[in-house]
């Protein structure tokens, strides 16, 4: 596995330095050399706490983000206090954060919105927090957040937020805790660690009530339904939201990048119906190297 870098290097011209120019110089590096430049190590880090993005910020100044017309939402979404309800979410996870120094926080979600520009929820949350003194926890969480920018539904939240996880530390998290909208607490535990075999003993799930519960919990119904036929959402409905959600036609990079997962992205590009069996870094008894 080969990452590339491009570093930006100026040249001159004439003997007087006029002239000047850029020289775009692709620099490779090796996948053993990314994970020994990795910001956080696999023997530091055990823990992953991911909060899904559920808007993109539209505002200028993230001290206002509690205004909901800062945000760019969905109709379902346009509720007085919904804005609140998101930074719950981001204060509920830096808290978790904070428990455990063997924790790294993901805000998770991507630029899933045309109107909002090339932003992501991600970044949005991860701004928002720090424009809030991260919520008071002390300031050097902030060395433990980061952000996965490519997942459009929740599925992917997961899923991408594991890749990250393993692109920071050189390992897969031993211990998952994810904040998120109670109503969507059985996709996760049902569904979602099913499909990827992730052991549910190593899962935890910290809901709050939404605005509109009960029209949430309603939804979800047809979700978990569509997620129980299609467990890596690649038919239907689930892969039109998916298209709907990257409006900048990114995708994502772990498929290429995280060749140790080959077999779950073969499984996943074949669009099959069937849980995947293979053995994972993270199924029992398994030692990654």
């Amino acid at each position: 596995m080969i990452g590339l870098v491009l570093v930006w290097r100026r040249t001159f011209s004439g003997s007087g330095g006029s002239g000047r120019r850029g020289e775009a110089v692709v620099m490779r590096r090796s996948s053993a050399e990314r994970l020994r430049m990795a910001p956080v190590s696999g023997e530091e880090a055990s823990e992953l706490v991911v909060v899904p993005g559920h808007a993109v910020y539209t505002g200028s100044d993230f001290t206002a983000a509690k205004d909901t017309g800062n945000w760019a939402l969905e109709p379902y979404q346009l509720l007085e206090g919904e804005a609140k309800s998101f930074m719950d979410h981001m204060e509920l996870g830096v808290k978790e954060l904070s428990r455990n120094p063997k924790a790294v926080l993901m805000f998770s979600g991507g630029k899933t919105r045309r109107e909002a520009g090339p932003l992501s929820e991600a970044s949005s949350y991860w701004q928002v927090a720090r424009a809030f003194d991260w919520f008071g926890a002390d300031v050097g969480v902030e060395s433990r957040v980061f952000t996965e920018e490519h997942a459009r539904d929740s599925f992917e939240n997961l899923l991408f937020s594991m890749c990250r996880f393993y692109e920071l530390t050189g390992a897969f998290p031993k211990k998952i805790t994810v904040v998120g909208f109670q109503s969507k607490r059985a996709r996760f535990e049902d569904l979602h660690l099913s499909a990827l075999g992730y052991p549910s003993a190593n899962f935890t799930y910290i809901g709050t009530p939404a605005l509109n519960e009960k029209e949430m919990a309603s939804g979800e119904v047809k979700v978990r339904e569509s997620f129980n036929r299609d467990p890596y959402g690649c038919r239907g409905e689930l892969a039109q939201k998916r298209v709907e959600r990257d409006p900048f036609n990114e995708g994502a990079p772990y498929f290429e990048s995280l060749k140790i997962l080959r077999g779950l992205w073969l499984h996943i590009n074949t669009c099959s119906q069937r849980m995947y069996k293979g053995v994972l870094p993270w199924s029992p008894g398994v030692t990654v190297k």
